[in-house]
């Protein structure tokens, strides 16, 4: 860019803003206003962008720590989830056994197992279609600037009644 847009200029007053003078009779010359309103604006939308930036990397910090958090308790659940069905496995064997010889006794063995295998099969559906968790993720809305688009507004509000 030009020249200009290496000069930092202090932050803008809402008269500085519309163009008026802080001082009666001071008269400058209309080349001047625009060219310190060129300058003022150009610093408050850098300042405006810088912000939105800071705020934007502070929601996405909060927002990674949150699926972190989410994923090791996601994490533990599932070992602990794991090894507890590693061992009712085991145990619904024994039981499955068990049942296929006693049922056997008053149907034939095939049946039997066939039988036990439905009951158990259906039970084992019910219950991990009962046990499915849906992790609740962090809206991805938090990640929206909050200080920077409310910083704006005030600007947009200030600028607003400056030119009225």
């Amino acid at each position: 860019m030009s020249e200009l847009s290496d000069v930092k200029a202090p932050a803008p007053s809402a008269g500085a803003a519309a163009g008026v003078s802080s001082e009666p009779g001071d008269e400058r010359p209309i080349s001047e206003i625009v060219s310190n309103l060129w300058l003022n604006t150009e610093t408050l939308i850098r300042q405006e962008l810088q912000l939105a930036l800071a705020d934007a990397e502070l929601r996405a910090r909060e927002f990674k720590g949150e699926l972190a958090a989410d994923a090791d308790q996601l994490k533990r659940e599932l070992v602990l989830k794991a090894a507890g069905g590693a061992v009712l496995f085991v145990g619904l064997m024994s039981l499955t056994a068990a049942l296929v010889i006693g049922l056997a006794e008053a149907v034939p063995g095939w049946l039997a197992a066939l039988i036990v295998g439905v009951v158990i099969a259906s039970v084992g559906v019910a219950l991990l279609a009962r046990w499915v968790r849906v992790p609740e993720l962090p809206d991805a809305r938090e990640l929206v600037p909050r200080r920077a688009a409310r910083s704006v507004k005030e600007d947009i509000r200030t600028i607003q009644e400056a030119t009225k």
